[in-house]
């Protein structure tokens, strides 16, 4: 520009930006790749993950992950003042079946409370092999007398359902104790011991029959005063 502003001529500069061009593909793509790698680790974690808290025969979750889970839902509990019902069930004269039919029928019969379970609770309980022909339903914010039914439920269904190998001497039932909290225990080990304790007891009035663990502790007091 001349000194009154005029254009006088013009001066065009060029880089050569090959390089730089080069690099920031370099580096799109690294950064695509370290992408992919995080969300193949993340795949990869999240499936060592269900590996580490399920069981392989039925799917459930494991009881690793049953102490887990039911230790976070009674702090959320005791927080939200809300109950939580726990339902122990155990299948009755499981070994006869194993002994009768083989193992291979037994794994089936597993299965197929496991399947029958999954198909009857809702998407927020968690339902658990708690170990051998033992399984676990926690179940929170769920009235005792809600989770009777649904325990009673349980029960009449897997004792009317067509079993392998089910002749009428190895047809196998459920025995099933129910606990609730804050009402039968504090903690994860307390509730879990009282619905054993009903799980228990219900074998030992007859088997094929749900036991609720505040009213075995009433029968206990009223035999008490009896005394």
């Amino acid at each position: 520009m001349d000194g009154k502003k005029r254009t006088t001529g013009r001066m065009m500069v060029f880089r050569d930006i090959t390089s730089r061009k080069n690099h920031e593909a370099l580096l799109q793509d690294t950064n695509k790749k370290l992408r992919e790698q995080l969300t193949e680790i993340r795949t990869l974690r999240d499936q060592l993950h269900e590996q580490a808290t399920r069981d392989p025969l039925t799917n459930l979750f494991n009881r690793r992950y049953l102490e887990e889970k039911l230790s976070q839902e009674l702090a959320r509990a005791l927080r939200e003042n809300y109950p939580v019902c726990v339902i122990m069930m155990d299948i009755d004269r499981f070994k006869r079946v194993n002994d009768t039919c083989g193992h291979k029928t037994g794994d089936e019969v597993l299965q197929a409370l496991s399947t029958l379970i999954v198909l009857h609770i809702r998407h927020f309980d968690a339902a658990c092999r708690y170990g051998g022909e033992e399984f676990v339903i926690v179940m929170p914010k769920l009235s005792i007398e809600t989770a009777r039914e649904r325990a009673e439920f349980l029960r009449r269904e897997f004792s009317n359902m067509s079993m392998p190998c089910s002749e009428k001497e190895t047809n196998p039932t459920l025995s099933i104790g129910l606990a609730a909290f804050p009402f039968d225990g504090m903690n994860g080990e307390q509730l879990l011991d009282a619905a054993d304790q009903a799980l228990y007891a219900a074998k030992g009035s007859g088997r094929n029959r749900v036991v609720v663990y505040s009213e075995l502790e009433d029968n206990r007091e009223t035999s008490g005063h009896k005394a």
